[in-house]
């Protein structure tokens, strides 16, 4: 046998760690190659964190149309959709002068996403006073006098639209009307051992009708009232000097909101045990009036009495994420908010004035902008939803051809 030299030895060590090296080499590059050939083929995505207003639905309901009665007692029915601003017709339900202040209504609430289909419609004066108008043929059959004194007084049709509840601040009163035979069901007055009134300025429906919310601006409360015989079920005390004054109730039934005159703030409040869950301060000069949750109720959406704007409130920490800006109409603030049937849309009623006009503005939910608006020659006071059917029925048969001028 041949002995190997030290030498041989040597060359063959280096020789094999040469190839040995190449190897590694050869499969680190197939890797690397591997890998770009694998990213190449793959699709990456990249997230950026960003503040959504999006709700889960994509479908968009505009089967509605709306009627608005004015502080003039005039009924238009509006289609919002129309890309011209004529109305389809109007009526004056009550004739009533400018110049008389009692006779201006304040408010006329379904619950949010509901569409009117009712018996009657109930029209509250600020004198008092209430009309019972035919929704047919668009004529007052009756009145009910709830109190006697200029003030906030508002009309609140109840789940299945059978009932209404009617709240007179100046009076203290709150009674709830059966609309098959137009009689009082109950009725209560809220006024202090002095007889001064606790001044009831709204009235809402829990969304299973069982209760009735009621804030008492001047007795800094808001009481949970059974809504079949009108007794107290239980009371939120609220501070001193607060004045609660308007209260809208989510969809689901689970949380209320409570519009603070003496802070300018809004309290919110689960359902039915009134336990605090947070309260939001608005911005500087900022007054709140009157709110809606969207659907979903992850948003509350707050119509000051100041300004056209919508502050959009975040109800899962309870902060202001967005403003609305609306349209600038003078004077500025709006009469009320509501959701439309579907759950589309916000319609936002801005006041203006009965010589210069107002607007209805419809806020897309899914965006949280302005979607419609419909400029008013005259001032609006509150709008139910109706079907399209419906009216187109009035259009038809009832209410008159727009005339330039008459409804001004």
């Amino acid at each position: 046998m041949k002995k190997i030299s030290k030498l041989e030895r040597g060359m063959t060590y280096k020789i094999l760690l040469l190839v040995g090296f190449v190897i590694i080499l050869l499969i680190g590059i197939g890797a690397a190659y591997i890998m770009m050939k694998s990213s190449s083929t793959s699709t990456t995505t990249s997230i950026t964190p960003t503040t959504s207003f999006s709700s889960t639905s994509t479908s968009v309901n505009n089967n509605f149309y709306l009627l608005v009665f004015t502080q003039k007692g005039i009924v238009q029915a509006i289609n919002p959709f129309s890309q011209t601003s004529s109305f389809l017709g109007f009526q004056h339900v009550v004739n009533i002068s400018v110049n008389v202040p009692q006779q201006i209504y304040y408010w006329d609430e379904l619950l949010n996403g509901r569409m009117f289909n009712a018996s009657y419609i109930v029209i509250p004066v600020n004198n008092g006073t209430v009309y019972i108008v035919n929704p047919t043929t668009m004529k007052v059959v009756g009145n009910l006098s709830v109190g006697k004194s200029i003030g906030f007084i508002g009309v609140a049709y109840s789940p299945n639209e059978e009932y209404v509840a009617i709240a007179d601040g100046p009076s203290g009163a709150v009674e709830v009307i059966n609309l098959q035979n137009l009689q009082v069901i109950w009725k209560d007055t809220f006024v202090s051992p002095t007889g001064k009134t606790y001044y009831p300025c709204d009235v809402r429906w829990t969304p299973n009708g069982d209760y009735l919310i009621v804030p008492l601006r001047f007795n800094d409360s808001v009481d949970l009232i059974y809504a079949s015989n009108g007794s107290v079920a239980k009371v939120l005390v609220t501070s001193l000097g607060s004045q609660p004054y308007m209260v809208s109730p989510n969809e689901q039934g689970t949380m209320v909101a409570v519009e603070y005159a003496g802070n300018n703030s809004v309290g919110f409040y689960s359902l039915p045990s009134l336990q605090y869950l947070g309260m939001v301060q608005m911005p500087s000069g900022v007054v709140p009036q009157r709110g809606a949750f969207t659907p979903n109720g992850q948003y509350y959406l707050e119509a000051p009495s100041n300004k056209d704007e919508i502050v959009v409130i975040s109800t899962s920490n309870f902060q202001i994420v967005n403003t609305i800006s609306l349209p600038s109409i003078n004077p500025a603030g709006l009469a009320s908010i509501g959701i439309t049937p579907g759950g589309s849309y916000a319609y936002v009623i801005i006041h203006g004035s009965v010589s210069s006009g107002g607007m209805i503005v419809l806020i897309n939910l899914q965006t949280l902008s302005i979607a419609y608006e419909v400029p008013l020659t005259t001032a609006p006071a509150f709008v139910l939803p109706v079907s399209v059917s419906t009216a187109t029925y009035l259009v038809d048969n009832v209410l008159l051809p727009p005339i330039t001028g008459l409804h001004c």
